[in-house]
């Protein structure tokens, strides 16, 4: 266990040390900072492009605070996730290829506390960026419109970041299972679009990670969401990736 929090203390100091802290964390507060400013500026932007237009007319309705959750909450799904999928796509293999997993495991590191620590550091940092970027977020929101739909936005990002660990699970898999960073990022874009895809028939939906999907703007708006199904078999699906990493690892030449 010694050798475990050491290691993951590691994870951390070259994430703080590194161009890692500017990319998952500051993306995140980034978009933070940028999502209330657009939802508030966009309506004026497209009345002054209709102006320019003569006999254009376009009906914009007045923005309002869940304007700016739900435009946070739509790049979380699409930009945040593929950067944790890229990022994460080297999680083991950019050690393997380094040399760096053999002196680890020299020490008393085992294989399975190896990819166990690879994947609890990579979702405590994604956990703690991901609420200071939703907490930024809701401050820009509350000073731009008002403080309605806090506890709604909160779960939303909750469940999104279920869906963000899996897919943490799911890379640290791909790229224990692979020396090259593009083919595990490649094998996780592609999970990425299924479930996209799987979101316009309501039974996959319903029935596996791709309803987290569209569970967060339907919370915003007040509708009744069933969360059985899609946060169980996402969990689920995150612990059998872990697994599978650490059988795969354990078979693995250094």
């Amino acid at each position: 266990m010694t050798a475990f929090r050491a290691f993951v203390a590691k994870e951390f100091r070259e994430t703080r040390k590194t161009w890692r802290l500017w990319v998952v964390p500051g993306v995140l507060v980034f978009l933070g900072l940028t999502s209330p400013v657009l939802a508030a500026v966009t309506p004026a932007l497209l009345r002054a492009t209709a102006g320019q237009s003569p006999g254009v007319v376009i009906e914009v309705p007045t923005p309002v605070a869940r304007d700016a959750y739900v435009q946070f909450l739509g790049d979380l799904m699409q930009i945040v996730l593929l950067v944790v999928i890229i990022t994460t796509g080297a999680a083991v293999a950019a050690e393997r290829r380094a040399g760096t997993d053999v002196l680890m495991l020299t020490k008393p590191l085992t294989r399975d506390a190896f990819i166990l620590a690879k994947t609890v550091s990579g979702v405590m940092l994604l956990a703690v960026a991901t609420a200071i970027g939703a907490a930024v977020c809701v401050v820009g929101t509350v000073l731009l419109f008002d403080a309605s739909h806090v506890a709604a936005f909160a779960a939303s990002v909750g469940l999104w970041l279920a869906l963000a660990t899996m897919f943490t699970a799911l890379m640290v898999l791909l790229s224990a299972a692979t020396l090259r960073q593009g083919s595990a990022a490649g094998a996780g874009v592609t999970v990425w679009v299924a479930l996209f895809a799987m979101t316009a028939f309501p039974l996959l939906r319903d029935h596996s990670p791709a309803g987290l999907m569209a569970a967060g703007d339907e919370l915003l708006m007040g509708r009744d969401v069933a969360l059985a199904w899609p946060l169980g078999t996402t969990l689920a699906i995150a612990a059998l990736c872990v697994a599978g990493a650490v059988a795969v690892f354990r078979r693995k030449e250094l």
